[in-house]
């Protein structure tokens, strides 16, 4: 019996590898013949589906200085007329060397950003209001400018930084009531952030 499985086994091997001469052999005569070949175009491109011109996607960042923008979210907040300045509050405080939202907070402060002020005074920063006494301008741009040149002329100058120092000569009474302006000013600079 195992004879017969050896010589089974044999005659496999044997069938096995005359085939696998064979083919083989035909192979190796297959490729000693000369072939015709197909011509292939210059251009070829292994991605043809790809488009010709390659697109470029590029972008840039704007630096843009934002305090125009605070300024008149703040205002808006309180449905102040003043929104509509704000571009002219930074060009003041640029001018004179302030804290961009000093003006707008005193604004506030003194007349909830102009709602609550003298009729026809343009003054929403309370500015030279003493009693009956009511300093009056010409337009709020004008109010703006020379409230802001003052700040800086006869308050930051002479040594008043703070809005707690500020408020001494602004609004001295103010000091009986435990620095209330201060508070107030420092409240809304700090919604300005």
């Amino acid at each position: 019996m195992q004879t017969d499985k050896q010589l089974t086994m044999a005659a496999s091997w044997f069938g096995a590898a005359s085939i696998s001469l064979l083919i083989s052999i035909l192979f190796l005569l297959y490729l000693s013949f000369e072939h015709t070949s197909i011509p292939v175009a210059q251009n070829f491109k292994l991605y043809a589906a790809l488009p010709d011109n390659t697109q470029i996607v590029t972008d840039s960042i704007e630096i843009k200085d934002a305090r125009a923008k605070i300024v008149e979210d703040f205002f808006l907040s309180y449905k102040s007329q003043l929104a509509g300045y704000s571009d002219y509050f930074i060009q003041v405080a640029d001018r004179y060397n302030l804290d961009y939202r000093l003006l707008p907070a005193i604004s506030m402060q003194e007349s909830n950003g102009g709602r609550r002020m003298i009729k026809d005074s343009y003054n929403p920063f309370g500015f030279g209001i003493y009693g009956s006494k009511a300093l009056r301008f010409e337009s709020f741009e004008e109010a703006i400018e020379k409230v802001g040149y003052s700040l800086r002329e006869d308050y930051l100058n002479q040594g008043l930084e703070t809005t707690e120092q500020i408020m001494t000569k602004y609004t001295p009474p103010s000091l009986e009531k435990g620095g209330a302006w201060a508070k107030g000013v420092n409240t809304f600079i700090s919604e300005m952030l």
